[in-house]
């Protein structure tokens, strides 16, 4: 994996990285929550194919939960370093090794005194109610699988981390493990870099108008 630590997320330039590439964030446009492909192959891939051309745009402006987990993020990540004493840094975003496919984490955790990452962090904030509900289930929800698998998937590692938080409970940290899913989400992405780049040789022509 290629770590890009000083690409602030939701700037101009971050867009610009992550244009035309599939990220672990739209990973639920690939692949099911159950392992099966996704119908939105498509779609998805003419979309990634017009992020290519410039002008380079912010695609998502934001809404309520956005603001609210810029608002309560880092001091989720505060409490996830106290908690269970290792190191969090904040990264911009990540790339697998051929740099086609990426992921942008909400940091990479370390132990103290080590250089390479143990594990990855994934932090949602979601309002009481929906907290309360992940707090009672207990494990990482479905809706979420995606992302945190594509993550594991996207930079090699063998772990990684979602924590739900919410002033005033208690957090949820669940420690994911690269499993047999981990390996679908992979080939699932394999697959659609395979039918993506078919799809350009199509595509890109139509878009430039050539």
């Amino acid at each position: 994996m290629t770590i890009l630590p000083d690409l602030a997320q939701g700037s101009e330039q971050w867009f610009a990285v992550r244009s035309g590439r599939p990220t672990a964030s739209e990973f639920s446009r690939i692949i099911t929550s159950t392992g099966k492909d996704s119908s939105q192959w498509g779609g998805f891939a003419v979309e990634l194919c017009a992020e290519c051309l410039p002008p380079f745009e912010v695609k998502f402006e934001g809404n309520y939960h956005t603001d609210r987990g810029n608002e309560l993020e880092p001091e989720a990540r505060d409490l996830f370093a106290l908690e269970m004493g290792f190191g969090v840094q904040e990264v911009g975003f990540i790339t697998r090794d051929d740099e086609i496919a990426g992921c942008s984490p909400d940091g990479l955790v370390y132990k103290e005194g080590s250089e390479e990452p143990l594990a990855g962090l994934e932090i949602k904030c979601p309002t009481k109610k929906n907290h309360a509900m992940d707090l009672i289930a207990g494990k990482l929800p479905d809706k979420h699988k995606q992302q945190v698998h594509g993550a594991l998937a996207v930079t090699g590692l063998d772990y990684w981390y979602y924590m739900s938080y919410c002033r005033g409970l208690k957090p949820l940290i669940v420690r994911v493990e690269r499993d047999s899913y981990t390996e679908k989400v992979s080939y699932a992405l394999d697959r659609f870099l395979v039918y993506y780049e078919q799809k350009r040789k199509e595509i890109m022509p139509i878009l430039k108008g050539l």
